[in-house]
């Protein structure tokens, strides 16, 4: 009898620390290695926020103070790669420059069966803005996956490529359901809602729309107040905001938390009103948490997940005024509410580990 292949998967990131695509390459280590896998992380910045599976090759530790640094941790990289002879390198990150990202995918991840995964609707972050490059510098990649099916369908009709895949975010249920059970700061003590997410230069996330909608809403008067669990370049601003629409004791800054789970079992419903996604792990994590969701129907993500007045509501892109309509229905309309919230949960099964991850093995022809 033949011995059993071993597998060796090196997943790529950014770093471990806080996002979505840094929660999405942690979930996937835990399930590779859950399966029997020798998994690998390699991460570009020495940063960390959530755990890992596996060993993990940290080139944030080494210098990349100028063009010839970042030549030395490519060869290093490339180096690495070489020497554990991976059966698949997928690779989670935000792209760089487009000639440091076609060194990269033609030298360094070129030597395997290379998976680019492509997580945000600003699709220039991982095509790179370089059109020529773009369309041809995954040409040669064994697939591509996408984390929503209005990205894949984008990058066809924008570069072409016609050997794409959506695979969803894993969503590990049970570790939710544990971390959901902690408590929450002792000054929340009336009913909220809440929104997540950084508080970046680029306002993404767009927190100040939230403020501005829950201002107009029947929320404050009704004694629910609004809370923001994120940090970042733009949270004094928005405090700010809420001082001049007099909110400072209805609004509350809680700053990261490396825990957001007990905050989105307690709260009313949460609020998502960013500009772009790719896929909105936040609203699946909502979902876990048995709680309904309110969310623009921004690029992409919302509408794949999110069936209107079912598990939550979808609000025309970027209006306001729709959005503090959805706000007062949801906590005006009992029956609407108790529909929602009764299918979060069923909703939140269909990405468990098993499978989506299954669909990860079943991509790379992997029998266990």
């Amino acid at each position: 009898m033949s011995e059993k292949k071993t597998y060796k998967i090196c997943i790529v990131g950014n770093s471990f620390s806080r996002g979505g695509s840094e929660r999405a390459h942690s979930n996937l280590s835990f399930f590779f290695g859950q399966k029997g896998l020798t998994v690998h992380n390699v991460i570009f910045e020495d940063l960390f926020g959530y755990g890992y599976f596996g060993e993990l090759y940290n080139l944030g530790k080494f210098s990349k103070k100028n063009f010839i640094d970042k030549i030395i941790r490519y060869k290093k990289l490339y180096d690495y790669i070489k020497k554990h002879k991976f059966d698949y390198i997928i690779d989670l990150r935000y792209r760089g420059t487009f000639y440091a990202e076609y060194l990269l995918s033609k030298l360094v991840f070129g030597q395997t069966k290379y998976i680019p995964s492509i997580r945000g609707y600003r699709l220039y972050g991982y095509f790179t803005k370089n059109e020529f490059t773009a369309k041809r510098i995954y040409k040669n990649a064994y697939a591509i996956v996408t984390v929503s099916k209005e990205i894949e369908k984008e990058s066809k009709k924008r570069y072409g490529y016609n050997n794409l895949k959506t695979i969803y975010n894993i969503l590990d249920l049970e570790r939710i359901e544990n971390l959901s059970k902690e408590n929450i700061l002792p000054e929340i003590n009336t009913p909220f809602i809440v929104g997540l997410g950084r508080m970046a230069e680029n306002n993404i996330k767009q927190h100040d729309v939230m403020i501005k909608a829950f201002h107009k809403s029947k929320l404050p008067e009704s004694g629910i107040k609004l809370v923001l669990i994120g940090d970042g370049f733009r949270r004094a601003e928005f405090e700010n905001l809420s001082k001049e629409l007099q909110l400072e004791d209805k609004v509350i800054f809680t700053g990261f938390k490396e825990n957001p789970f007990p905050y989105l079992k307690k709260s009313f419903f949460m609020l998502l009103t960013s500009k772009n996604e790719g896929f909105p792990n936040v609203i699946l994590e909502s979902f876990a948490c048995q709680t309904p969701v309110i969310s623009y129907d921004c690029k992409s993500g919302p509408n794949e997940v999110i069936i209107d007045k079912q598990n939550g509501l979808l609000v025309e892109n970027q209006n306001i005024d729709e959005l503090v309509k959805a706000m007062n229905l949801m906590i005006e309309d009992e029956d609407l509410y108790q529909t929602c919230k009764s299918n979060t949960l069923k909703t939140a099964l269909q990405f468990s580990p098993e499978i989506i991850g299954q669909q990860w093995l079943d991509l790379m022809n992997i029998k266990l």
